[in-house]
């Protein structure tokens, strides 16, 4: 689809007519010329972004091929503490990211809409705004892409494939992959262990961007889980609950995004992205509960549960990154399902031992519409993973707060880290692998939370 700006409007566009029901002319909604679209008063960056992926929506539901909007009409929106560059950021970026449809296996396609344009008299950082809400549009797109590949399509080896694919050409970026030989020399027997049952072979796909005036100082690490197929392993799931695991690599396809999002912006930053890929599936070779594993660092798990295995491939991947000495440390994941007992549908919850971030990344959460919620990580948690065999076990011995306890697990694995301990955040965005209802997105992978991410980046490190 082509986003394109002008000055005025051009023949053959259809323009979204925004309205509050008080305050419309009756010519307008009559006019074929318009496509109207009711709104409530705007005041808020949420009202924005329902607002604009509404109006697209409805423009392809009326199989409209060419729309227009009237810019003045978001200008004259009044939203505190929003700037201009940031209500066009938003604007052109949610333009895209309602436009986007998986059809990719349809035999006829249902995506009419061919071209937006948007016209009226913009400013400076209007423009730059428009440029960056498509540059992070064109990133989420892509994770959006990767996530809703069904599994026979998305294999370890082709989600390689495809990253390798994407940043081909950049001389910014080295790509390493750990194949199976190169993780059992690793001494990774959490990740291996996990791959066992599948015929697909495990890797851990490694790219480095050191674009910091100072190439020496200290990157922040992206992990990524890339489970590109869950059926749970020997502690097998209903059929209801193995439909859309394909998706459970959405962490890994949201951390490549990110980077590709930053280099985009040519940011000055060194960001290290390492994604775990491997398949949990059934066999006579799976990891069974009550194996006892060794993970890269040392530390023993007792396995409990099978279909916890996402904790596991995460692990291996946290210790690998130790030997870059992070300064900060994020992981995403569709970690747990307890994370949407916890918060529903509508938010990704995070865990942090750094209260410093905790308010930064709900604002930055709030100003993306990517919005997050911490959950606690007292060390009461870290006693629930206690295991009478080994050091810990892979899922908590109580079955309440299955998130926090996925989180704490993890944790181990930071606090191996010792006096080179970085910032860590753990992003359980289970909640947010699908769009729902109210979204306003069409079926599928939202593709959150790279643009919280980006931002924080931007402005954080």
């Amino acid at each position: 689809m082509k986003l394109k700006y002008n000055k005025e409007n051009q023949k053959g566009f259809r323009m979204i007519n925004f309205y509050q029901k008080e305050n419309q002319k009756k010519e307008d909604t009559k006019n074929e010329k318009f496509l109207n679209f009711k709104t409530e008063k705007i005041e808020s960056i949420s009202d924005l972004v329902l607002s604009v992926r509404g109006a697209v929506l409805r423009a392809k539901s009326h199989k409209q091929e060419k729309i227009s909007f009237n810019y003045s009409q978001i200008q004259n929106f009044e939203i505190k503490n929003v700037s201009e560059s940031l209500k066009a950021k938003l604007f052109a970026e949610n333009i895209l990211l309602s436009w986007y449809k998986f059809d990719k296996y349809k035999t006829k396609k249902e995506n009419s809409l061919k071209e937006v344009l948007v016209f009226g008299d913009f400013l400076k950082t209007e423009k730059e705004g428009f440029k960056k809400g498509q540059k992070t549009a064109e990133a989420v797109n892509f994770a959006r892409d990767l996530a809703n590949t069904p599994a026979n399509d998305m294999t370890p080896d082709v989600f390689v494939s495809e990253v390798k694919k994407e940043f081909k050409g950049n001389k910014k970026v080295k790509v390493k992959v750990l194949n199976q030989s190169d993780i059992l020399k690793k001494k990774m027997g959490l990740l291996d262990a996990v791959s066992k049952g599948s015929l697909n072979k495990p890797k851990l796909l490694v790219l480095e961007y050191f674009n910091a005036k100072n190439k020496k100082e200290k990157p922040t690490v992206l992990v990524g889980k890339g489970v590109c197929y869950d059926t749970g392993g020997l502690s097998l799931k209903p059929t209801d609950g193995m439909v859309n695991m394909s998706k459970d690599m959405t962490g890994a396809s949201v951390v490549v995004s990110v980077l590709k999002n930053l280099i985009s912006l040519n940011l000055n930053k060194n960001i290290v992205v390492v994604t775990p890929l491997v398949e949990n599936s059934v066999s006579g070779n799976s990891y069974r509960p009550g194996d006892i594993l060794k993970s890269m660092s040392g530390i023993t798990v007792e396995v409990l549960n099978t279909d916890a295995e996402g904790r596991l491939i995460l692990a291996d991947a946290i210790t690998y990154a130790k030997k870059y000495k992070p300064k900060m440390l994020l992981d995403v994941a569709t970690l747990t399902g307890a994370a949407l007992m916890a918060v529903g549908e509508n938010a990704t919850v995070f865990i942090t031992q750094n209260d410093e971030l905790e308010n930064t990344l709900r604002e930055i959460g709030q100003e993306t519409f990517n919005r997050v919620w911490r959950l606690p990580s007292w060390a009461v948690y870290e006693k629930k993973l206690k295991s009478n065999y080994a050091d810990i076990v892979n899922t908590a011995t109580t079955k309440w707060g299955g998130t926090i306890t996925a989180g704490m697990f993890l944790y181990q694995f930071v606090k191996d880290y010792k006096k080179d301990e970085p910032k860590w955040v753990h992003f359980d965005m289970a909640p947010r692998m699908e769009s729902v209802p109210e979204d306003s997105l069409e079926k599928g992978s939202t593709g959150e939370p790279v643009s919280l991410i980006v931002e924080f980046l931007k402005k954080n490190v």
